[in-house]
């Protein structure tokens, strides 16, 4: 119930048992005011009648008794008059006439207790008042019943009955209380309005402060409370008024940053809550802080993209999305994860993304690229082909130095977009955080690579071998298998540098670098171990398709014609190999005896492929 039908019924009610009461106590005051009167006027005409009958019996015309009787009869209000004779009467002067024997009840209790009683009968309509009053026999009173009456002290001698009609008396009484009654109404009415405006200031302050509070729950701090009047009422409307201004002003600059740090908007359903998109924007940069702090920790890139899928799956309740790292300086992407589609292999969009990055429109321009407010604004985009109904997609660039170093791929229904209004900007906030951690992971990997790699043939370097050598002989052991270990050096390499140049000699490395390259297999591991030499790892590899690999990549060699400024060149390879664990227990022993195959090839004549034997170790102690 409001307080202001609470203030109606209140006020209502107060009127009303006020005036109820008044009138009760009113009415009884006049009911109890008549019938005492009408009882002092019963004992009064009691008193005259004993008087009269009295004289008559002292004159000697007692026997017209029943005269007087009908004359007190037609006094207006006086219905009945009787009395009875008591014992000790009838007993010295007999029985009387008929109408002189007790009738009633109460006349009977009267003149065998002697305490008179009254009653109220409703007779032929009319409300009669009725009282029987005894004769007491006394002696010391101005008449002396004594005299006449043969009877002890405090006998009873007799009753009378008297009859009185209410009729009048209670039309009397009803014009008298009826002025009260209107004057109470009056009075009713009249309390009513005050309580009214007494009320009204606090009611109408109360429902505004209300109105206020429950738009502030929303984050509307704009409502104000109109002072109505000047006491603690007032007071309470001023100093709300000041709290809210206060708060609209704090927290509309608040968001005010906010959004002018994330361009964030506010989605439909908080659109006047200004507290809550407030909230919710702050929750989420300290998410994404959070995300930041964790990201940081992760060893390397494959972590930080697994922590950004499940950030995506789980925190923003994504379904469908992708994400593609840039790669070769820009010109592919290369998917690192893709939600929703039910093949591995499948895209969002056009394959072509992945062998020229221009096409992805989001990649070429540098900006986010959104079909929710442009439908068809890339072409490339394939979700609508996938049978899941009308899709929209959001793709945000990851910017890395001042270039796309990545793309975040957001699809969403139409249910979902309206749940993620605001999924570009909270997106965003997530990517602005991990964008510098992936960018530092890449000038690590770069850095690690760098000095991992032969410059000139993009191999792996020397370095490369001694920091993961050992994985990778825990790993063959581990399995059982076996380490095919090549060591390659062109035949003559130095007379190269002497008659044709050394720019002719790095030639004549970066082709036999790329000879390598396209024999090997992916799994396999080519490294420039020092000038013209050149180390091949093969993993799971038995002695026997080393000689296979080295000999396709030696006769390559041979058949290739470089072209030089002073003319065709063609040069030839020798070859040695060992099997590791095979031929010797550790990884850098069967090096050593892979270089002594070789320079057993190059002992008999160049141009070869030899496998380690026994035979050629000729020291006298173990390796």
């Amino acid at each position: 119930m409001t307080l202001r039908r609470k203030r109606y019924w209140f006020t209502v009610s107060t009127s009303l048992v006020l005036i109820v009461l008044f009138s009760v106590v009113t009415i009884q005051s006049f009911s109890y005011f008549s019938q005492d009167t009408i009882r002092e006027q019963a004992r009064m005409t009691a008193e005259m009648l004993r008087i009269s009958l009295t004289e008559q019996m002292r004159t000697g015309v007692i026997s017209e008794r029943e005269t007087l009787f009908k004359r007190l009869r037609t006094i207006p209000g006086l219905v009945d008059v009787r009395v009875m004779r008591g014992e000790p009467v009838i007993q010295q002067f007999g029985p009387g006439i008929d109408g002189e024997k007790p009738r009633l009840d109460m006349e009977k209790r009267v003149l065998a207790t002697g305490q008179w009683e009254e009653q109220f009968v409703q007779e032929k309509g009319n409300t009669i008042y009725r009282i029987t009053i005894p004769y007491i026999a006394s002696s010391t009173t101005s008449l002396n019943c004594l005299q006449c009456h043969n009877v002890p002290e405090g006998s009873i001698n007799g009753a009378v009955t008297l009859g009185f009609s209410l009729d009048n008396m209670q039309h009397t009484e009803l014009l008298a209380i009826s002025p009260i009654i209107l004057l109470l109404i009056v009075f009713g009415l009249c309390l009513g309005y005050f309580l009214k405006k007494l009320f009204q200031p606090m009611v109408a302050t109360v429902e505004q402060l209300k109105s206020v509070v429950e738009n502030a729950e929303t984050g509307d701090f704009s409502g104000r409370i109109s002072a109505a009047s000047k006491d603690e009422i007032g007071d309470i409307a001023l100093h709300t008024n000041t709290l809210m201004a206060a708060l609209e002003q704090s927290i509309g600059k608040i968001s005010s940053r906010i959004q002018s740090l994330g361009e964030h908007t506010r989605r439909e359903g908080d659109r006047n809550n200004l507290l809550e998109h407030t909230v919710r924007i702050v929750d989420e940069m300290v998410g994404a802080t959070r995300f930041k702090l964790a990201v940081e920790n992760d060893l390397d890139l494959d972590e930080i993209y697994a922590r950004l899928h499940l950030v995506l799956k789980q925190h923003f309740g994504l379904k469908h999305f992708s994400y593609y790292q840039v790669e070769n300086n820009g010109k592919n992407l290369k998917p690192v994860f893709v939600e929703g589609l039910a093949q591995p292999s499948e895209l969002w969009c056009d394959p072509e993304i992945l062998v020229n990055a221009e096409v992805c429109r989001s990649k070429r321009i540098a900006a986010c690229v959104s079909s929710v407010d442009a439908p068809q604004i890339c072409n490339r985009f394939c979700g609508n082909a996938k049978g899941m109904g009308e899709l929209v997609h959001i793709c945000i660039p990851v910017m890395l130095s001042g270039h796309v170093g990545g793309v975040l791929q957001i699809v969403l229904t139409e249910d979902e977009r309206r749940q993620h209004a605001d999924i570009e900007q909270t997106a965003q906030l997530y990517l602005n955080q991990v964008a510098p951690v992936i960018e530092a992971r890449h000038l690590m990997q770069s850095l690690k690579n760098t000095a991992m790699r032969d410059p000139m043939t993009g191999l792996y370097n020397r370095r490369f071998i001694e920091d993961y050598i050992d994985s990778l002989t825990a790993s063959i052991l581990r399995q059982k298998s076996n380490l095919g270990i090549l060591m390659c050096d062109v035949d003559f390499f130095k007379q190269v540098n002497d008659n044709y140049g050394h720019d002719v000699g790095d030639q004549i490395i970066k082709g036999l670098a790329e000879i390598i390259k396209k024999a090997i297999r992916a799994s396999d591991l080519a490294i420039r171990f020092g000038g013209e030499e050149f180390m091949i790892l093969l993993p799971d590899t038995d002695a026997e398709g080393c000689m296979l690999l080295a000999e396709r990549i030696r006769l390559a060699l041979k058949e290739n014609i470089f072209q030089t400024p002073q003319g065709p060149l063609k040069k030839t390879l020798s070859i040695g190999f060992a099997v590791f664990p095979q031929d010797g227990k550790g990884f850098w022993e069967c090096v050593k005896y892979s270089d002594i195959a070789l320079y057993h090839a190059k002992e008999h004549g160049r141009d070869q492929s030899v496998m380690f034997t026994a035979e050629m170790w000729t020291g006298t102690d173990q390796y």
